[in-house]
């Protein structure tokens, strides 16, 4: 089976070129607001996030950081077919402001926006990425009411647009059974806990952005088998260094990836 894989280079807020009910799920991992590798691309975006954390507004600058991915969440619906999902990767914050640390609950937000939405919101999986540092307790250590507990997971938040996807035809029926997983891995995947090792970016090139954000092959690959059948259309619409996309190739789907950073090209050439 053939399959076409489409890198776009735009602003991901704009998925105009993609048609409405063109895609059958959705795989990726936004920016992940009050994360300080971040803040310059938010604030590229809106400099209203600059003056809120320059004055210490830590919660406004929160809350306009999920403005600049809400317009992203509403063309997924858009897109998306019915019966599509939607896999979306992402990791609270934890960040001293005004020496006040919080935590900044990303996964909740993006939570609700797709509940307002319209997407069914399903039951999340919670994957394990383990701190290796040598002092990962962070606050007073071995002191009493001032320590917080370490925080080592992410979220795969998953939502479906409208009821469940029906196969009808007898060759929709086949490729179906054609994209079968085994039992061992169903068993697995469909778990709400995964533990796996988290990667580093490569990023080879100056005018690259600086960020090491990538997850990993097995966590895309794994979403793909689970959610769409082979011949599928994958959309990633912050694309990085195209795990997404690799991941498409491997599982026989094809894709669409849309990065606002041209510099991540020679990545993706790179590890293709």
């Amino acid at each position: 089976m053939q399959t076409k894989h489409e890198i776009i280079i735009s602003n991901s807020q704009s998925l105009d070129s993609i048609p409405a009910q063109s895609v059958n799920l959705v795989v990726t991992s936004p920016p992940y607001p009050m994360i300080e590798m971040w803040d310059e691309l938010f604030m590229a975006q809106n400099k209203d996030i600059k003056i809120a954390l320059a004055k210490s507004q830590e919660r406004e600058a929160f809350t306009l950081m999920h403005r600049q991915l809400d317009p992203v969440w509403c063309e997924l619906f858009r897109v998306l077919k019915r019966g599509g999902f939607a896999c979306i990767n992402i990791g609270d914050a934890t960040r001293t402001i005004a020496n006040k640390f919080q935590l900044y609950p990303n996964h909740s937000q993006i939570q609700q926006r797709f509940f307002e939405i319209g997407f069914d919101v399903l039951p999340l999986i919670l994957w394990w990425k383990p701190t290796n540092a040598p002092n990962k307790f962070m606050g007073s250590g071995m002191l009493g009411a001032g320590a917080y507990v370490t925080y080592e997971h992410e979220y795969i938040l998953i939502f479906r647009k409208n009821n469940k996807r029906e196969f009808q035809s007898q060759k929709e029926k086949d490729v179906r059974r054609q994209s079968a997983f085994f039992w061992e891995e169903r068993n697995k995947w469909f778990a709400d806990f995964w533990d796996l090792s988290g990667v580093t970016q490569k990023i080879v090139s100056n005018q690259a952005r600086k960020r090491s954000a990538a997850f990993p092959f097995e966590l895309a690959f794994r979403l793909i088998n689970m959610y769409s059948v082979q011949g599928d259309t994958v959309l990633d619409p912050f694309l990085g260094i195209g795990t997404t996309m690799f991941a498409a190739i491997a599982s026989m789907r094809n894709s669409i990836g849309l990065e606002i950073e041209p510099g991540l090209l020679p990545v993706i050439d790179q590890e293709a």
